[in-house]
């Protein structure tokens, strides 16, 4: 394949038929012309130089070529194989526009890729309306194919953000797994503090905790409860402030136990 540049398929896509004709004779492109007169939205492009012709085309970029075989420094079917043979062009409708009505020369351009053929002089009602016909038939070739792009770039759009929906449920997933939640009425006696579980059995408020979340629980021994402790051992007030202090990590203070009493 001849390697080139095509226009995106992005660019607008017109209802005018815009006619690329290649044919070496400037008269053929006038007789044309005037064949066409009476229908303005048909625009004639000539180009009389078969080596020039794909340039050219891809730069115009038609919706219809109209091609003639007979030239003098190149064979028409050459041409025609270039224009299937070369990105940008390979699906414009080529239409050949001949003077030679031969059955054979006919299966022979529609076996490289030609559309049509159209023996010359056309007659201009039939000439306007198959130009008309396979200009829109490319056109809505190329709107198929805008389409279908549009769309696959929609679909690749939803499959990355199904993907990162997917990561993130994972990720999500994954956290739940490690995070055990305590939800609900949790019954606790009023005397000895201790719950009821799921199973109807009374346990620990530590043993409940650990059994139905992830805490670690570490023990220690609140003021009221360390006095408290301390007045029951017999300590004297000053030596629990002296315990104290040496539990806070204080300098050691000796304790002197109270004396007995009674």
């Amino acid at each position: 394949m001849i390697p080139s540049t095509p226009s995106p398929l992005a660019a607008d896509v017109t209802d005018r038929v815009i006619v690329f004709l290649v044919d070496d004779h400037d008269i053929e492109a006038e007789l044309v012309r005037a064949a066409l007169r009476g229908d303005p939205d048909i625009e004639v492009h000539h180009c009389s130089d078969p080596d020039q012709a794909v340039a050219q085309a891809l730069q115009i970029q038609p919706t219809v070529i109209l091609q003639d075989l007979g030239m003098a420094e190149r064979n028409g079917l050459s041409i025609i194989s270039q224009f299937r043979a070369t990105a940008g062009t390979q699906d414009i409708p080529i239409i050949v526009h001949s003077g030679w009505d031969d059955p054979k020369i006919k299966s022979v351009v529609f076996s490289i890729g030609a559309n049509d053929f159209l023996v010359k002089p056309a007659e201009p009602l039939e000439f306007a309306a198959r130009l008309r016909y396979h200009s829109a038939a490319f056109q809505n070739h190329r709107r198929r194919l805008e389409v279908e792009r549009a769309l696959r770039a929609s679909e690749e759009r939803l499959q990355q953000s199904n993907d990162s929906l997917l990561a993130t449920n994972r990720k999500l997933t994954e956290a739940l797994t490690q995070v055990k939640e305590l939800r609900g009425l949790l019954p606790m006696c009023t005397y000895c503090r201790r719950v009821r579980n799921d199973k109807n059995y009374w346990s620990q408020l530590e043993a409940y905790l650990l059994e139905h979340s992830d805490l670690e629980l570490s023990h220690g021994v609140c003021d009221e409860c360390f006095d408290q402790q301390a007045k029951d051992l017999g300590l004297s007030p000053a030596d629990i402030a002296a315990l104290r202090e040496k539990l806070n990590g204080r300098p050691k203070v000796t304790v002197t136990p109270a004396p007995p009493q009674g």
